[in-house]
């Protein structure tokens, strides 16, 4: 068997690698998903601006105590649903403004989070620390619709602290191959071959 590694390109939309001396590069764009993004958007603006009219209309109707009484009834129920609107409107342009970049060597793994260019969160996890890379399947990326599972891979030290090394990962095999790149970051596939 040859070595898939050296011949092996996964889809730049999704993941952009790098090979280095000291070992490999892996790049999460923005925008990966926009489709599960923009539905999510959608739906929360839908939610907001229906909960949004319906606040204005109780405003509207404040003329007497007795309405008074109702509104502040009715909006103890409605509210939740515009705070909930306004979080998935956020969640959204969290999901097509965010990058993260892994750099894994033989040491550690360094990843950096980005949003709209900004980074937010530096994580490090030295290789003797890690007790697992596992696959996670990332519910925010599923699709009822879709039969593909959208995995993002974890690496779990001993004291269970989780550092994400990849995620956005449509499919087993694409998983696979990614977690193979960041298992052998200098590219000597040490696995048994078949």
């Amino acid at each position: 068997m040859t070595d898939t590694l050296a011949t092996w390109a996964p889809p730049a939309d999704i993941v952009r690698v790098t090979r280095t001396r000291e070992g490999t590069e892996l790049y999460f764009p923005p925008r990966r998903m926009p489709e599960v993004a923009l539905a999510l958007g959608a739906f929360g603006v839908i939610g907001t601006a229906l909960t949004g009219l319906t606040v204005a209309a109780l405003l509207s109707a404040l003329a007497t105590p007795a309405t008074l009484l109702m509104a502040v009834l009715l909006a103890t129920f409605i509210v939740p649903f515009m705070v909930f609107g306004v979080m998935c409107i956020a969640t959204a342009i969290y999901m097509v403004s965010n990058a993260l970049h892994v750099r894994v060597d033989a040491e550690q793994i360094d990843t950096v989070r980005l949003v709209f260019g900004v980074i937010v969160k530096r994580r490090r996890i030295e290789r003797s620390a890690i007790a697992a890379i596992e696959p996670e399947i990332a519910s925010r990326y599923q699709s009822v619709f879709g039969a593909t599972p959208i995995y993002q891979l974890v690496a779990r030290s001993a004291d269970q602290r989780r550092v994400v090394v990849a995620e956005t990962l449509k499919g087993d095999t694409l998983m696979e191959q990614i977690r193979l790149l960041i298992e052998n970051p200098l590219g000597s596939d040490t696995r048994e071959k078949t």
